[in-house]
């Protein structure tokens, strides 16, 4: 058993202290474990309490880690445990981190699915969207349900009209040959996500819009 004769405030990170015992370096830990685990000078310190304050501080720099990159952009709970396994945090670590942000809403994949939903399907279509919310590791179930509270929205279909008319009116400057038009039109909107009854709907309402005009 070892005795602390000296705490120091880390002089490049004022979040974290140096603890000495026997006059020699013992480890580096965040301040926050100093106070929560009442270290003081003269305390005896025996390795089970070394190996809790290091697992701890583990945590806490796991923790960290996580909320900064939340902090940044809203995530899914897959890629925050890409990140912490990039910084080479072990699984239990992982584990105790993502429990403790959904614990807190702070990782909810399926708001995160929502909101995503609602933004990307301004500029593209739903199968784009939906392949882009698996690649995020989103589960297909979180991801249906989602997508069933958006469908009486017709933020897709009006998307897909507005993308449409736009590209239709460039390619009509300079596209003479009516099935070609169509064709470049349906491989646009394809490309963006939309299916084919989507894109069908659409093309037949813009095109029967101009014979009109």
């Amino acid at each position: 058993m070892k005795t602390i004769t000296k705490i120091s405030e880390n002089k490049k990170n004022s979040s974290r202290v140096s603890i000495y015992a026997d006059e020699e370096f013992l480890l580096s830990c965040d301040k926050e474990l100093i106070y929560k685990r009442g270290l003081v000078k003269g305390m005896k310190i025996d390795t089970d309490l070394l190996l809790e304050i290091a697992k701890e501080d583990t945590f806490i720099r796991a923790r960290e880690t996580a909320l900064r990159s939340l902090e940044r952009t809203m995530k899914t709970e897959e890629e925050i445990q890409k990140k912490l396994l990039e910084k080479e945090f072990d699984d239990d670590t992982i584990a105790r981190v993502i429990s403790l942000l959904k614990e807190y809403n702070l990782l909810n994949d399926a708001r995160y699915a929502e909101l995503y939903l609602k933004e990307k399907l301004r500029s593209r279509g739903q199968k784009k969207a939906k392949y882009e919310l698996l690649h995020k590791g989103v589960d297909k179930e979180v991801l249906n349900e989602a997508l069933e509270s958006l469908k009486d929205s017709s933020l897709e279909e009006d998307t897909c009209f507005k993308l449409a008319k736009k590209k239709y009116d460039q390619l009509n400057k300079r596209e003479q040959d009516p099935f070609k038009l169509k064709s470049k039109l349906y491989t646009f909107l394809a490309g963006k996500g939309y299916e084919y009854d989507l894109i069908s709907s659409t093309l037949r309402k813009i095109l029967t819009e101009d014979e009109e005009e």
